[in-house]
């Protein structure tokens, strides 16, 4: 019988290896140990800063470790390049549980963005430290307002073309189309929008941490606009989240036009 792996041991077989790499310059876990809302369904999101030229080495260390404690039953490395231009992997091991899986994420040590702002991605926990002083940053807030705005501004672009395509599928009757328009096109757009409002450090945090990042009544709007049927009730949906969206679209933008 493969033997149970458990969250804190786990850790600590991380923290020994990533302390013995001498070209591992820090290692730290974000997600939920950086917010402090771990519960027993809680991963691990490790991010290990390292010379440029040993990420492969990194991953290859990393993964000699998991085969150690029972091995790796799944692995996925994402392709390159990844949204946030860095070597990701995920790995499920043998004996831990489908919950316990871990996210690495691969630091260039000349990477400037670290994934530190406290705004965005809480206190990090650190495993190991070689003197680089690994805390959080405060958030580049003009840097920030800009890709907001750029997001908002795609949100009211793109509107006109997309959203009618959601009634194109529902009139020709194809429901997995107006189902898939609709999220795309119409909800995750309002999403944002309702982020820009309440939550603008993760307007692009998209359907995550919404019971701490949304008014309770908005949350519970967007998850009942989340739950789709047949084609009449998509079509009510739309009506609904449209008008919801036109709103926001105005709030968001006197928002962003009083800011400047």
């Amino acid at each position: 019988m493969n033997r149970s792996i458990e969250r804190e041991d786990l850790i600590a077989a991380i923290t020994a290896c990533v302390s013995g790499l001498e070209w591992l310059e820090a290692a730290w876990l974000g997600g939920a140990d950086a917010t402090g809302r771990i519960d027993v369904r809680s991963d691990l999101d490790l991010v290990c800063l390292v010379h440029d030229d040993r990420v492969e080495d990194t991953f290859d260390s990393l993964e000699s470790l998991f085969a150690s404690l029972g091995g790796i039953r799944h692995r996925y490395r994402v392709p390159e390049p990844t949204r946030h231009g860095n070597a990701q992997a995920y790995y499920l091991l043998v004996g831990a549980s489908d919950d316990l899986s871990i996210d690495l994420v691969v630091l260039r040590a000349s990477v400037k963005d670290r994934l530190l702002e406290f705004e965005r991605h809480g206190e990090p926990l650190v495993l190991f430290d070689r003197g680089v002083g690994i805390r959080s940053v405060p958030l580049d807030r003009e840097a920030h307002d800009d890709r907001l705005r750029a997001r908002y501004e795609e949100i009211v672009d793109a509107a006109p073309i997309l959203i009618p395509l959601i009634s194109k599928a529902i009139d020709r009757g194809f429901v997995a189309e107006a189902v898939h328009a609709y999220q795309n096109f119409l909800l995750r757009p309002l999403v944002d929008l309702l982020r820009m409002e309440h939550c603008p450090d993760r307007f692009d945090f998209g359907f995550r941490y919404l019971d701490r990042d949304m008014p309770a009544s908005e949350r519970l709007l967007v998850e009942r606009l989340s739950i789709t049927g047949d084609l009449e009730s998509i079509d009510g949906l739309r009506r609904e989240a449209l008008a919801v969206f036109e709103r926001q679209r105005v709030r968001v933008g006197d928002m962003l036009n009083d800011a400047r």
